[in-house]
């Protein structure tokens, strides 16, 4: 990049959205030692004067045997002003790259998506996918059942508990502690069929004692951001061990999540 703009005031945030992202690379001069780089930075007022205008920063780490990696969000008109500054104050210390960045997150779930849907035979609903995830025991014996399927963009889990596959229980015991064991293995089959939490559409809670439905409750807020599903609460007189208190069916549809 130009030393362009030297002097300049920061311009301000555009009233729109106008921002970029950029990564800075600030690989170590190794021929300075710590406290020499410290000392340097600590001259120039680096630690105030960078980043410089609106630059927000989105994450700054270390990468060992590289230096520090450093993301900003900044007005793109405001790239001149990073630029100038880390001739300022950056060169002589380390030697800088810089990325345009974007967030790929968004991305990565609009490909998941696509491939998702081209796995779907024209004219009929698919073939469908066994679904399991290492935080969900499998059934006793082969044959007996899946922990969940998934056909095109749809799918059922078979009732989450928190059983250690010995006759106990995972946690603290508590129905609470429960709820919270049996949504974790859903979120693991849901993310294994490449959703989120927030595609299930569908809760049906087997619950021993009713008057603990305050703390699924409790525990089913903890994993939901969006609206929550649908849901079916009822009362049985037990379960597949005796030291279980709830167990939690789940459907949804992939890619239903409301998103941003």
């Amino acid at each position: 990049m130009s030393a362009t703009g030297a002097g300049q005031s920061p311009a301000p945030v555009p009233s729109g959205d106008n921002t970029v992202m950029l990564t800075v690379i600030l690989r170590h001069d190794q021929s300075k030692n710590l406290h020499e780089i410290q000392s340097t930075l600590g001259d120039r007022g680096w630690w105030e004067r960078f980043p410089p205008g609106d630059a927000e920063i989105v994450s700054w780490v270390v990468a060992m045997g590289i230096g520090q990696i450093v993301t900003l969000r900044l007005p793109a008109d405001q790239i001149s002003l990073v630029n100038v500054e880390l001739e300022r104050s950056a060169w002589g210390v380390f030697h800088t790259d810089f990325h345009p960045t974007y967030d790929f997150v968004p991305v990565r779930e609009r490909l998941t998506r696509e491939w998702r849907a081209a796995q779907v035979p024209t004219g009929g609903r698919g073939l469908a996918r066994t679904l399991s995830a290492p935080e969900v025991p499998g059934a006793p014996r082969p044959g007996m059942f899946s922990a969940g399927k998934a056909v095109g963009d749809r799918f059922t889990l078979s009732g989450m508990h928190a059983g250690d596959g010995h006759g106990g229980v995972l946690g603290d015991g508590s129905t609470y502690d429960q709820a919270r064991q049996a949504l974790t293995r859903i979120r693991a089959l849901v993310e294994a069929a490449g959703g989120v939490m927030d595609d299930v559409q569908n809760l049906r809670i087997h619950l021993t004692d009713i008057a603990d439905k305050a703390e699924v409750g409790r525990a089913r807020a903890e994993f939901f951001t969006g609206d929550f599903p649908c849901s079916t609460l009822v009362e049985v007189s037990r379960l597949v061990e005796p030291a279980l208190t709830v167990e939690i069916e789940a459907e949804g549809v992939l890619g239903s999540a409301t998103r941003p």
